[in-house]
């Protein structure tokens, strides 16, 4: 029963992020804000899609990003983590542990593989934000040390591992699944697209800026269709 509450929880958070991250979306979009190019491979044996940073940004709207994504890190901490919060958790700790960061005891793998996944998410999500490499590398650091500092501490103090591991190791993946995503939807099937999806969950959202976006490509002419509606 208790994993079936688990798995509720969870699910009642998806849905209530993605609806707030695409509510809010729809409010920024504006006709600047095209992040995605579709062109012809070096081959021609397929589109490549591609990712075109923003170059302006509504005011406060990198802050307004940083919180939507500390929402959802609250909510996946709350969810995952409640039979832990209720054993161990406490105002105390989260008041003291802030100041007490150790080495933490968890296994060479768990570091390795739960921080990274956590980190290209923070990743992917500032870049369907419009951000660049390197300006998301930056965030994903900015949510990563976030959580360890005024999340994880209600339960524990924060890791010296996780500070590192999870936004460089993160970063790394994330360029890497963002890259197979691309690759994916530029197929054109179902299931190549699943596999897109899969590697990069934030194309799904609808008004993400890897969205509305489609490809022209001829002979004579590459470029792409943008399309906005308004309610």
């Amino acid at each position: 029963m208790s994993t079936i509450r688990k798995v509720f929880r969870f699910i009642l958070c998806a849905t209530v992020f993605f609806s707030a991250v695409n509510s809010y979306a729809q409010e920024s979009t504006t006709g600047s804000e095209v992040s995605v190019l579709t062109e012809k491979s070096p081959s021609g044996l397929f589109e490549e899609y591609k990712h075109i940073p923003k170059t302006d940004y509504a005011e406060n709207e990198k802050i307004k990003n940083f919180g939507i994504m500390y929402g959802l890190q609250w909510g996946v901490y709350l969810v995952t983590q409640w039979e832990t919060i209720e054993d161990n958790g406490s105002f105390k700790n989260w008041i003291n542990n802030p100041w007490h960061p150790d080495y933490d005891k968890d296994t060479y793998d768990y570091n390795i593989f739960k921080h990274a996944y956590s980190g290209q998410l923070y990743y992917q999500f500032y870049r369907s934000r419009g951000y660049d490499e390197v300006t998301a590398f930056y965030w994903t650091i900015a949510s990563s040390m976030a959580f360890e500092f005024t999340i994880e501490t209600v339960t524990e103090v924060p890791s010296f591992q996780d500070m590192y591991l999870t936004p460089v190791l993160g970063t790394v993946v994330g360029v890497g699944f963002e890259k197979l995503s691309f690759y994916y939807h530029s197929k054109k099937t179902t299931p190549y697209r699943l596999l897109g999806y899969i590697f990069n969950p934030f194309t799904l959202l609808p008004s993400s800026h890897y969205g509305y976006v489609a490809p022209i490509v001829s002979e004579n002419f590459k470029g792409v269709n943008v399309s906005w509606s308004f309610e």
